[in-house]
């Protein structure tokens, strides 16, 4: 254990050498060479032709400013590059810099080369290449559209590694989506939702219009639409999508600020369009699979609720004067429709849900408002018919709310007062407008005695109540000494600047579908 805690201050020290033992090898064996080429020669070489002199003192010559090159390149790298600056910033440096630095410096060696070793006066090189230089131009001059395009997108950073962004092409269905994975001199790297890597060069990307999910705020607004039957009132349909979208809240993936909403958006002849808007951190979940998971969520509550998107229809009336029944339209559910849907009347008998039904009591509790507070005393089985709730509870001198759990569509409540004959262990607020059904705690106990499927089903449900509380009190429990970071407001002046000039090279580690 000890050798390995000494070995651990060493190890960057390890990794620089590593990277500048080449370099320095390289350009050390040239300097002494040329330092003491005519000892050598006279030594190892003896007499031989003043063609291999000159051939030695030429590329001792060469060798000495190309590995000078390479060392000072090496070197700007490793301290400037890879040292200060991701340093300052906290993230690694993208290639196109640091190729862009070691052109120049090799360029400067070529120069350097031509007008000491060759003694050609550059001026001319340049005069006498002109021509030639055009006809390279002309012939690379997509590439070094790319290269100067790759320059400018570095400068202006319309995205950064990391970010979700979507080329625009001549159709809508041709549009590539994609995280973007690399920007080098040439070319920009994206990885799609299929897990395909895409390479578009810098001159397409600098052309193309680009919508970037990330800008200029890091989440990203998703709208979904579902279209429902007339027969369905707005009210019971924006409280059903608004339940459906909110369960899906964490702050990691799905935001609750901006606060998902609900908008009747376009009218169709099959039903009314229904715009359902959230927003989701890029970052952490693409666009397409939060639709997916949206889509799903909505789809179920919409079963649960008895309902289904609308389709399509005709109405073929084959006699006159015959009185159709018209589709209901009172906001409430039919509590036989609900109940039908509900996985804890699986396990009766019609008998004993007519009893149940008999007692059975409707109540619409508003966005916000509590059901019942902890430490209550109450005799009362609910189960959400529309809507979502969330339990939670308060921490010891303060006001500020713990999630327990979400309950939504087709989930019940309240079964620790009711078989335990208890206090409430925990509060209930609605997250959304929300419809529950009521059932006295002495009708169901009665029907619990005679049922032994039942009596499991509730204790089982009170148990995972009772241990999701303890599991949540225990994550949620604030860390004692916990130390907060501190920055001076220069350092984070500098590294707020060179995060913005150089982006994160690592894309983020996201799953995607």
């Amino acid at each position: 254990m000890k050798m390995d805690s000494s070995k651990k201050p060493l190890a960057p020290f390890w990794r620089i050498g590593k990277r500048l033992v080449l370099p320095s090898f390289i350009f050390c064996f040239f300097f002494f060479f040329l330092m003491s080429k005519d000892e050598l020669v006279e030594k190892f070489l003896g007499n031989v032709s003043s063609v291999v002199e000159s051939g030695l003192a030429y590329g001792s010559q060469i060798g000495m400013w190309l590995s000078g090159a390479f060392l000072v390149q090496r070197l700007i790298t490793v301290f400037f590059w890879d040292g200060l600056l991701a340093g300052i910033s906290g993230r690694p440096v993208p290639r196109l810099p640091k190729d862009v630095t070691a052109m120049i410096l090799f360029g400067v060696a070529v120069m350097g080369v031509l007008a000491t070793v060759f003694e050609q006066s550059i001026t001319g090189i340049w005069a006498t290449s002109g021509v030639f230089g055009i006809v390279v131009g002309i012939a690379l001059r997509n590439v070094i559209l790319d290269v100067f395009i790759g320059l400018s997108m570095h400068v202006e950073q319309p995205f950064r590694i990391g970010d979700w962004v979507m080329v625009h092409q001549n159709r809508r269905e041709t549009h590539i989506i994609g995280q973007v994975i690399e920007i080098n001199w040439r070319t920009t790297r994206l990885k799609t939702t299929e897990k395909n890597m895409i390479v578009v060069p810098n001159s397409r990307m600098g052309e193309a219009i680009l919508t970037n999910y990330m800008k200029p705020k890091p989440h990203f607004r998703v709208d979904l639409e579902f279209i429902l039957d007339y027969s369905v009132p707005p009210n019971r349909a924006i409280r059903i999508l608004t339940a459906a979208i909110h369960s899906l809240v964490d702050d990691f993936k799905f935001l609750s600020a901006p606060e998902p909403e609900i908008r009747l958006h376009k009218s169709f002849n099959h039903g009314q369009g229904y715009e359902v808007r959230y927003f989701i951190l890029p970052v952490n979940i693409s666009p397409n699979e939060s639709k997916h998971i949206a889509g799903k969520s909505i789809l179920e509550h919409l079963i649960q609720a008895g309902l289904t998107p609308s389709v399509s229809k005709e109405k073929i009336l084959l006699e006159k004067d015959i009185n159709y029944a018209k589709a209901a339209t009172d906001d409430q559910p039919e509590p036989s429709l609900v109940v039908a849907n509900f996985d804890l009347f699986a396990v009766m008998t019609d008998e004993e849900i007519s009893m149940l039904k008999q007692s059975e009591k409707k109540m619409e509790i508003s966005a916000g408002e509590v059901l019942y507070e902890e430490g209550i005393e109450e005799d009362v089985l609910y189960l959400v018919a529309e809507g979502l709730l969330r339990s939670y509870y308060l921490l010891d001198g303060s006001d500020e709310e713990k999630k327990i759990d979400h309950l939504s569509v087709g989930m019940h409540l309240g079964e620790d007062c009711v078989m335990g004959r208890q206090m409430r262990s925990s509060s209930v607020r609605a997250v959304s407008d929300a419809v529950l059904i009521g059932y006295p705690g002495s009708i169901v106990r009665k029907i619990a005695k005679g049922n032994g499927r039942l009596l499991a089903l509730l204790n089982q449900n009170l148990s995972l109540r009772r241990d999701k509380i303890k599991q949540s009190k225990w994550q949620l429990k604030p860390k004692k000494g916990a130390k907060k970071k501190s920055k001076t407001s220069v350092k984070e002046t500098i590294q707020t600047f060179f995060s913005d000039l150089f982006p994160d090279s690592n894309s983020p580690k996201t799953e995607t579908s």
